[in-house]
Order: structure tokens, then sequence, then C-alpha cells
């Protein structure tokens, strides 16, 4: 969910080119990407390191995971941002593992 609406994800990797799907975040690889379809948008973010975050960003849209100090993936709040030129919308999300 993000901002009460239902979000669709699904994470891929493509290192090989078959588009195989992620279960764990610790199995991403170089090409990994997810689909997103919310809001009635269909988003395709390509991984994007940046440090301190794991991060999928087309640099329109940006969905990100916070790593805190020790190392660890805070997989249960993504944040989806919207950037635009001088303003950036944070959409606030949570994942249901059901």
């Amino acid at each position: 969910m993000c901002d009460n609406n239902l979000l669709i994800l699904n994470i891929r990797n493509n290192i090989n080119g078959d588009f195989k799907k992620v279960e764990r975040l610790s199995e991403l690889e170089p090409g990994a990407f997810i689909n997103i379809d919310w809001n009635n948008k269909s988003l395709m973010l390509p991984l994007s390191l940046k440090k301190g975050t794991l991060s999928f960003s087309d640099n329109k849209w940006d969905w990100r995971y916070e790593i805190d100090k020790k190392g660890i993936v805070n997989e249960q709040e993504p944040i989806l941002y919207e950037i635009e030129l001088n303003n950036n919308i944070k959409h606030e999300c949570t994942i249901n593992s059901d």
C-alpha cells in the first residue's frame, strides 16, 4: 500500500536476460529492476546504486528501501518518491507479506 492505495510490486533480475523473479532483496543482481502498478501508473524502475539506500529509479520516480547503520535494509516500509524539478513528493508505503 502507498498513500492508502494498493500497489503491486514485482522485482526481477535481468543479468542474463532471463527476467528471473526476485523473492528476497538479498538475491538482487546487477540489471535488476522493479515493476510498480499503483494509482493508475505503471512504472519500470532500474536498480540505482545510492549510498544509504537500496533504490530503483528512473530520475522521475524513486522506490527506496532505507539501510540502517548496521547495514540492515528496512523491507517493510519502502518510500516512493515522485521527483519533480523543484519538489519531491514522498509517498508513504508499507509491505504486506501475505
